[in-house]
């Protein structure tokens, strides 16, 4: 079921007082306009209305796809049994895909939930898998193959899941974002809600090894160094969860920025968007 409200195009206003440009200078800016017009309209040219409706639509079940291919390399490395998805659930990297799966598996297969098909979830979904990305390349991914340079765990960082889980899904994602998300009824104040999640996620850390605790299992219990109690204090801690948190607010207020910057210049056009 998709709705034809983007399927209407709205021919730009004509100005009826234009100011005395110089006729060189005015032809040049005519001229630009209507390459920058023709770009725009090229979708509604190429494809009837009911062809080129669902390609928001089409771009996302194909990051489905590929999240597919990157769950079924997961399980053939074993990397995604039951008892390794309770020792790894506790990293950003799965916390994040696993709440990924159900969003994207909703909102695909038409959940009755509004709010997940709202440009406002889409930019929290984005913002978490541009933060998820960057703080592993910057910051994970050059220790932990400087840390154990020959072991398997090195291997795994340059393994084909590794790239789909840290940086083709997250890629697509805010991509799809900035180019497919009508952003008309989304807030402001968004840029600071997502964080919600990435406070939510630091309870979740000890609320797992705790249970991990109680339940006399073996896996790690702490998921990076700076987080464990047991080699550093509670300040210690709140001071480098709260570093990583401002580099997570920052990441999220630039791609909500890239995103909202080009909706105001008109990129994308009405007709690429779908948040259905």
């Amino acid at each position: 079921k998709y709705s034809q409200r983007s399927c209407h195009h709205n021919p730009e206003p004509t100005n009826l007082n234009p100011e005395p440009y110089p006729s060189r200078l005015r032809k040049t800016n005519d001229l630009t306009q209507r390459i920058i017009t023709m770009i725009s309209q090229a979708p509604m040219a190429l494809f009837p209305c009911e062809v080129r409706m669902p390609i928001a639509l089409m771009y996302r079940w194909a990051i489905f796809v590929l999240l597919i291919v990157g769950l079924i390399l997961l399980m053939k490395h074993k990397v995604l049994t039951p008892f390794v998805f309770w020792s790894r659930i506790q990293y950003y990297t799965f916390s994040t895909f696993t709440l990924f799966v159900f969003w994207l598996g909703a909102t695909l297969f038409q959940v009755d939930i509004p709010f997940l098909y709202s440009a406002d979830c889409r930019f929290g979904v984005a913002a978490s898998l541009a933060t998820l990305s960057l703080m592993y390349h910057l910051i994970v991914r050059p220790g932990a193959i400087r840390t154990h340079r020959l072991n398997d765990i090195s291997y795994e960082h340059f393994s084909f899941y590794n790239y789909i889980f840290h940086y083709f899904i997250p890629i697509l994602m805010t991509v799809d974002y900035i180019f497919f998300v009508d952003k008309r009824d989304m807030h402001w104040y968004t840029m600071f809600t997502w964080m919600i999640y990435p406070v939510l996620y630091v309870p979740f850390v000890y609320l797992r090894a705790w249970l991990t605790i109680v339940t006399h299992g073996t896996s790690h219990l702490y998921p990076y160094t700076f987080m464990d109690p047991t080699m550093h204090g509670f300040f210690s801690i709140a001071k480098e969860v709260l570093k990583v948190g401002f580099r997570f607010f920052v990441i999220g207020i630039f791609v909500y920025a890239v995103g909202m910057g080009l909706w105001h210049l008109g990129i994308p056009p009405l007709s690429w968007t779908y948040n259905g």
